[in-house]
């Protein structure tokens, strides 16, 4: 993908306030060619997925944001129960959790996100990962936590997905996220056969420069 043109935004300045999640330049510019997401560009994705593109089925869906996901991860599950008390996990069909594998509780940071959807009709949690098996670790210890926040009483299967598209790149991992949470949604919505084969490095550069005119559109429009 050739390189958007820079942002005409300072680093500092707040491009969009949406919802829970603020933008600022430097966030954008991280869809400005082969960089790394950080959890603001996640965390607004998901924010538009649940309560703009699935809107309609929002009582069935939860789209984490990552800080919260992250706060799970260093905390035990009373505490992560605590945390998400707001977000009425228990009532959702489908939960979507990037996880990160960031071992600082202190700061921000990790080299890796994949996905972790815990799915109500089958009690099991699903991980998607487009890096082999490299969040593994870190998505077995959100499952672990995760029982009383979905309100759970029978322990939760968890299986690894093999039948996913894999990075080709050490920067796409928040992206495939992102194209995996969306096309997920659609098709557990609609009671359809998980098939992420569309998720290819074309797509996924096609997807963050769509991420970035949004972006852009929604600061016009709000």
């Amino acid at each position: 993908m050739s390189a958007i043109t820079k942002s005409p935004f300072y680093e500092n300045e707040v491009v969009l306030s949406f919802f829970d999640t603020l933008i600022y330049g430097r966030d954008l510019e991280l869809l400005n060619g082969n960089h790394w997401l950080n959890d603001q560009i996640i965390g607004f994705y998901n924010e538009y997925l649940e309560k703009f593109a699935y809107a309609d089925q929002r009582t069935d869906i939860a789209l984490v944001h990552p800080d919260v996901v992250f706060a799970c991860l260093s905390v035990d599950a009373t505490s992560a129960a605590e945390i998400t008390k707001d977000l009425k996990l228990s009532e959702k069909k489908y939960v979507f959790m990037p996880v990160n594998n960031n071992s600082n509780v202190q700061e921000a940071g990790g080299t890796h996100w994949s996905l972790l959807v815990y799915h109500r009709p089958e009690n099991s949690f699903f991980h998607f990962d487009s890096w082999s098996e490299n969040n593994l670790p870190n998505a077995r210890d959100l499952a672990g936590v995760m029982g009383a926040a979905l309100g759970v009483s029978d322990k939760p299967a968890f299986a690894q997905r093999r039948d996913v598209p894999q990075q080709h790149n050490g920067f796409d991992c928040g992206m495939y996220v992102m194209c995996f949470s969306e096309l997920l949604c659609g098709q557990y919505l609609e009671d359809r056969a998980v098939d992420l084969s569309d998720v290819t490095a074309e797509f996924v550069a096609r997807k963050r420069r769509k991420v970035y005119d949004l972006i852009i559109h929604l600061r016009e429009i709000m």
